[in-house]
Formats: structure tokens, sequence, C-alpha cells
């Protein structure tokens, strides 16, 4: 199935504008990824914790990141406003998931120094962005600490051997 012609235009936007690339990471040692879910879609479940745990209320999801990025040209106030949009548009397969996976890509690939992780169950790597492209990136991004690199040293051989309910949270202080 061929990607849609907003997926490909947000796509040749994001490859126009390295200056946006680079802005799509967390300040060092904030960068938070997730996957998958507890009690409840692992990104509610974070914001609560967040709410709950003042020392780690400064760590940075990709779309806390999204949201202070300007998109330039597009008529959206922020990068988030204008994939937001785009889901609206486009059906999630493939065109959603491709457009998740090349922002994760990203904020993975500039990721710096220790990296927390809240990865529940059902992270298979076909559906999942975590499994299917960040913890790849991941493990190639040399600017990572070492705890980082063993965390997903342990994430991708869960995947490899398909135990999708990893559930394991790290958030480091």
């Amino acid at each position: 199935m061929a990607l849609l012609a907003p997926t490909k235009d947000f796509l040749s936007f994001l490859k126009q504008h390295p200056e946006i690339r680079n802005q799509i990471r967390a300040a060092p040692g904030r960068t938070l990824l997730y996957a998958g879910s507890f009690f409840k879609p692992m990104w509610k479940e974070i914001a609560d914790y967040k709410r709950t745990h003042p020392e780690v209320a400064d760590k940075q999801m990709l779309p806390d990141v999204l949201a202070r990025i300007t998109a330039p040209g597009t008529g959206y106030l922020s990068l988030l406003a204008y994939v937001q949009d785009l889901e609206r548009q486009v059906p999630w397969q493939p065109d959603g998931f491709t457009v998740w996976r090349a922002l994760s890509g990203m904020f993975a690939a500039n990721a710096a120094g220790a990296v927390s992780f809240q990865i529940g169950s059902g992270v298979h790597a076909a559906q999942k962005v975590f499994a299917a492209t960040e913890a790849s990136v991941l493990a190639r991004n040399p600017n990572v600490d070492a705890t980082t690199k063993d965390l997903i040293a342990y994430f991708q051989r869960c995947i490899q051997s398909k135990q999708a309910d990893i559930n394991l949270g790290f958030i480091s202080a």
C-alpha cells in the first residue's frame, strides 16, 4: 500500500529542513521512550507518573519535543500540530506508522546521555514504533550511556524472541 500525498508532503518537509530534524531531541539525559501498556496506554501512565513524581517531571517524550518545534511555512503552530492534523487525514497503516517511525528514529538518533524507558506489554516488532525503529536506532547511537546500551540490548533480545510483554519501567531521576 502506497503512502498518501499528505504523508509524502510531510516527509518531504522534514527532508527539506535539516534544522528542524536536528531539533527533534530531548535535553541530554532527559529522553523518555515508551511502548505498550500496563493498565492503560503507556503515554497516559507516564503523564500520571510525572504529575505525582516531580523528580521526573522534566523527562521529555517525543510529543513534548514536537510541541515546542515550529513548522515554518506549514500554517501550523508546531510540528506536533502538523502531525496531529496529518493523523486525522491518513490511515495508521501504512501512513501514520511511517510518520511516527521517521520522527521516533530522529528522536532516538539525537538522544544523548541516559535514556529512560517505560515499556509495557504488547510490544510487537511489526506493530510498535519502539520495537520497529527506536530500539535499533538507539543501539547504534554513540551518544547514549552504558546503562542505556545495556537496556536496549535486553529489549532487543525480548523483541527478537517474541516476548511482547516486557513490562519494565526505568525512569532515571
